[in-house]
């Protein structure tokens, strides 16, 4: 049976985000300061180390330097990833906030239920609209003609990409995971630094956020 450790290393190497919603376990475990130091001392023999959201709610593994050239193209090419989807993300971002009674931004530990989004979706044309334009981004459900078939497979698709769990494995109730606390973080960076090359002083933020 694997240790506690062992969990953490593998996780973060498999390059997820580990939270209290998606690994209480290993996410416990990372906050006691001499543990993250014990993964740490492992990463640094093989030039990583353990990165956390600005928010505290999340853990990742972060290269310590993007001198090397392999490196490199990983960062730029998980960059580029980023910046394809992000335009879904930021649209689902502003559905939620727009059902939400309180207009509150999604936050790891938010609960999102399915019948609450699809009951004010039926009643409001410019949500369903923004529903959508987000299945087309996402390249999810484009030909349904149906809203609740549309909003399940973007649903689906954020639980594969790991920006949700869902709860019981009933489809119905979803947790947010601290992956949207990544997405903050990398929009605050793309705000300041989009555009700057790879090579250029901005290194090292780079480095933190990937």
């Amino acid at each position: 049976m694997a240790s506690r450790f062992e969990n953490c290393i593998e996780a973060l190497l498999n390059q997820n985000i580990i939270c209290e919603v998606s690994n209480s376990d290993s996410f416990s475990y990372l906050d006691t300061p001499e543990n993250e130091e014990s993964v740490n001392n492992f990463f640094h023999r093989i030039g990583r180390k353990v990165a956390r959201t600005r928010d505290r709610k999340g853990f990742y593994c972060v290269f310590n330097s993007i001198e090397d050239k392999t490196k490199r193209n990983a960062v730029e090419k998980h960059f580029e990833y980023i910046i394809i989807n992000l335009e879904g993300l930021i649209d689902w971002l502003r559905l939620v906030r727009n059902v939400d009674h309180e207009s509150k931004p999604i936050e790891a530990g938010m609960r999102i239920k399915e019948s609450e989004l699809l009951a004010a979706i039926e009643e409001s044309s410019s949500l369903k609209l923004q529903l959508e334009n987000i299945a087309h981004k996402f390249k999810r459900a484009q030909n349904a003609t149906e809203t609740k078939t549309k909003l399940r497979s973007i649903l689906q698709y954020l639980v594969d990409e790991k920006y949700l769990t869902s709860i019981g494995g009933s489809g119905a109730v979803y947790t947010a995971t601290a992956k949207w606390s990544l997405i903050y973080d990398q929009l605050e960076f793309i705000k300041i630094y989009e555009g700057i090359e790879s090579e250029s002083d901005g290194n090292e933020e780079q480095v933190e956020l990937f």
